[in-house]
Order: structure tokens, then sequence, then C-alpha cells
């Protein structure tokens, strides 16, 4: 039996029933996202404890977790910086065109800078990287959050799991779930959190939804 022609057979006939997540063409996608919210904290917490809370969040969500703590800013600045997307190799370097022009987000002065990988859907071509930043500025803090969701989709290889994500949804679905963990785990110390910005604007949405 040649199972390639069955599998086009079938995904033949899926696309006659309206099946609109099956192509023939592989296909490998990055899609980015990130939040920002603003806190506001209580006397007695401490940059330490909210550490904390972020690490829980990540570790309840991905697969593994990188925390680095800093020394806070001085003077404070006025208004909280924000996350720059950087090449890690250089603009120019040969490392640079072999990764394709990768850049990776950097958090210069953040208090936190943390680095969590959910690869527990990897072998189904599926992974999420996320970044999450603290910053400590004149009148609070910020937390940025910036995600990075790869997916391999089409193409025979990738047949039964484009046929799965089309009934099920592909894992960037949880990306919400987990931002929404690290805002609950702050709010849980009494600190107050407020939206400042999300990308792209449905995750705003998504956040709210899946509270």
């Amino acid at each position: 039996m040649n199972y390639k022609n069955v599998a086009v057979a079938l995904l033949s006939a899926l696309a006659m029933f309206g099946c609109k997540s099956t192509s023939m063409t592989q296909t490998k996608e990055t899609k980015k996202s990130y939040v920002i919210y603003d806190i506001q904290v209580t006397d007695g917490v401490t940059p330490t404890q909210m550490s904390s809370a972020i690490k829980r969040a990540l570790q309840s969500n991905t697969s593994s977790v990188t925390i680095v703590e800093d020394l806070p800013p001085y003077p404070l600045p006025e208004q909280a910086p924000r996350f720059q997307l950087t090449n890690p190799f250089g603009k120019n370097s040969a490392m640079s065109a072999l990764a394709g022009g990768i850049k990776i987000p950097t958090c210069e002065g953040a208090l936190i800078y943390a680095q969590a990988v959910d690869s527990s859907m990897s072998s189904y071509g599926e992974n999420t990287q996320f970044y999450t930043c603290l910053w400590q500025y004149k009148d609070g803090y910020h937390v940025d959050v910036y995600t990075q969701f790869q997916i391999e989709s089409g193409g025979l290889d990738n047949l039964g799991q484009d046929l799965v994500r089309g009934i099920m949804g592909d894992s960037s679905q949880f990306i919400p779930r987990t931002i929404n963990s690290i805002k609950t785990n702050l709010e849980e110390l009494n600190v107050q959190t407020k939206l400042v910005t999300a990308y792209p604007d449905q995750l705003a949405s998504q956040l709210q939804n899946t509270q």
C-alpha cells in the first residue's frame, strides 16, 4: 500500500468537506506578541517577592525557566523603559545571516529578566518562548512579556498534526493563560495591575477572556 497516496487522497477528501487547516505546502512560521502591564505596589512588597511570583507562573506553564535578578537603577527613571529587540550576533555578522536576522528582546536596566520555553509540543512542530522583564521606575513598576510562537505545518509530514489542529487548535492558545498566570501571581501580592498595551490587538481581549 502506498501510504503517501492514501494521505493525499485523505487530504483531498477533507478539503472537499471544508477542512481549512491542511495544506500541501510545508510551512514554518514565527508569530510574535507582547503585553505590558503597569504595576502599583503597596508597602512591604519587594522585588524578590515579585520575582518569585513570576518564576512560579512560568514554572507552572513552561518546560524550562531561567531568571536573572539585577539591581535597581539609580536614580530611578521618570518613565518605565521597555524591551528592545536586538540581534544577538551583531548586525552584519555571518552568524546573523545564517540565523535569518533573528532578534531577541533585551531589557537593559530591568530588575528581573526571565526566559522560559514551552517545548511540550515540540514533537508536533510547535515551540513557544517567553521573555519577561520587570522594570522599576519612579512611580511603580512595569512588566513586559514578549512571546515567540513557532509552528511547522503543511505537507505530508505534518498531515496528522494539521488535522488535529483543525479540531483542537495549536498551542499558541495557551499564551494568554501563561501571561494571566504571571498577572494573577503578582496580584496575589496585593499589587494593582493595569494593561498598558498589547500586540496584536486581539491579545488584550484574549487575556480578559481567559481570566
